[in-house]
C-alpha cells in the first residue's frame, strides 16, 4: 500500500519543489493522505472534487486539482502508479481567475507613507512586498561601488520562485530611509504591511508595484531591464542574449520619482 501522503512527499523530492509548496500540497491531500493512492480511482478523484467545489471558489479548486494532478503525473512517470491521471480533466467548468486589476494612483495618494521605508521601498523598486518586507541587515549591501538590495531566499521567506533571485541597485532617494528598515524575522510581515496599506489608502502593495511597473512604462525605461528589476522573465527570442547590468539598471531606475 503507497498512502496518498508518502505518494505526496516523493512527488515533491522528485520535483524538488519548495517547502512553501509542499505544505500547500499537503493541506491539499490532508483530507485523503490515508488512501492506497494505486487503488483510489477516479471515482473517487471525482467525489472528492465535488467536496472541494462546495467549500472553495472555482479559482482555488483549479489550483488544488492542479496540484493533485502534478502528484499523481509524478508518480505515473517514476512508474508507481498505472492507467490514468484521475485527476485529468476535473478541473473543467471551473472559470480560471482572471488578473486583477489595479487602479493606478499618484504619489500624493499615499501621502501618509512617506516616510515610511517599506512604502518607499515599494514605490522606488517595485518589489513584491514579501521580497521587501523579509529581507535580513545582510541583504541590503551598502558597502558595494553601487549599493543593492540581494533579492533571495532566506531563512525567512522564500522568493517566488528560483529565476526572481536578482540583485536590484538601491535607488539614490532611498539610501536615507536604510538606517530605519524595520527588519524582522516575521514571515507575515509583508502581508501585514499590505492590509495596513490598503486600509488607509485603498490599495494594497501588490497594486503598488503595479503602478511602479506603469511608471517605469511611461519613463521609457528599456524592457528587459524593467523585467531584470522587477524579478519578471522578458519575452522574445534574444530575452536570455547577454547580461543586463547593475550599472544600467540603476540609471535608469534612477529615472524614476
Amino acid at each position: 500500500m503507497l498512502r496518498i501522503s508518502e505518494l505526496t512527499e516523493m512527488a515533491a523530492d522528485w520535483k524538488q519543489i519548495r517547502p512553501s509548496t509542499l505544505r500547500m500540497w499537503k493541506i491539499t491531500t490532508r483530507e485523503i493522505e490515508n488512501f492506497d493512492a494505486e487503488m483510489f480511482q477516479k471515482k473517487d478523484a471525482l467525489k472528492f472534487c465535488m467536496a472541494l467545489r462546495k467549500k472553495y471558489k472555482p479559482g482555488t479548486c483549479r489550483t488544488r486539482i492542479g496540484y493533485l494532478g502534478s502528484i499523481w503525473r509524478v508518480g505515473q512517470a517514476l512508474k508507481i502508479l498505472s492507467g490514468e491521471n484521475v485527476w485529468a480533466g476535473l478541473h473543467e467548468g471551473l472559470k480560471k481567475q482572471g488578473k486583477k486589476q489595479y487602479e493606478h494612483k499618484d504619489f500624493q495618494h499615499f501621502k501618509k507613507f512617506h516616510d515610511d521605508p517599506l512604502f518607499m521601498g515599494l514605490w522606488l523598486h517595485g518589489f513584491r512586498v514579501n521580497e521587501l518586507a523579509c529581507l535580513l541587515p545582510e541583504d541590503i549591501v551598502t558597502d558595494a561601488t553601487i549599493p543593492y538590495f540581494n533579492i533571495r531566499h532566506n531563512p525567512t521567506r522564500f522568493c517566488k520562485n528560483d529565476t526572481t533571485q536578482r540583485q536590484v541597485p538601491i535607488h539614490p532617494e532611498y539610501l536615507r530611509f536604510i538606517e530605519k528598515f524595520p527588519f524582522t524575522k516575521n514571515p507575515k510581515a509583508g502581508d501585514n504591511f499590505s492590509r495596513k496599506l490598503k486600509r488607509h489608502t485603498g490599495i494594497s502593495a501588490h497594486g503598488i508595484r503595479h503602478s511602479h511597473i506603469t511608471r517605469m512604462r511611461r519613463a521609457g525605461i528599456e524592457y528587459s531591464i524593467a523585467m531584470a528589476i522587477v524579478g519578471h522573465k522578458a519575452d522574445g527570442q534574444t530575452a536570455d542574449y547577454g547580461d543586463v547590468l547593475i550599472e544600467d539598471m540603476l540609471q535608469q531606475l534612477s529615472l524614476l520619482r
